[in-house]
C-alpha cells in the first residue's frame, strides 16, 4: 500500500511525473541505445509514470473525500 502524499510530496510527485514524461518523449529521439536498452528504459519509465499517476490520483481522491466530509 502506498502512503498518502503530503502536499509537498504531491507537488514533488507532479514535478517528477512531468520530468519523466519529458524524458520518455526524448527517449524516442535517441539513437545511441541498443533496441533492448531502449525497450528496457521505456518499460521502466512507463512503470514509474504509472506509479506516480496512481499516487497523484490517490492523493487527489483523498483530498476531495476530505473536502466533501468538511462540507457535510
Amino acid at each position: 500500500m502506498t502512503a498518502l502524499l503530503t502536499p509537498e510530496g504531491y507537488a514533488q510527485t507532479k514535478e517528477k511525473l512531468s520530468r519523466l514524461e519529458h524524458r520518455l518523449a526524448k527517449l524516442a529521439e535517441r539513437s545511441d541505445l541498443t533496441p533492448q536498452h531502449h525497450a528496457e528504459a521505456r518499460k521502466s519509465y512507463l512503470r514509474m509514470i504509472g506509479q506516480y499517476r496512481r499516487e497523484i490520483k490517490l492523493h487527489e481522491a483523498s483530498r476531495s473525500h476530505s473536502t466533501a466530509k468538511v462540507e457535510s
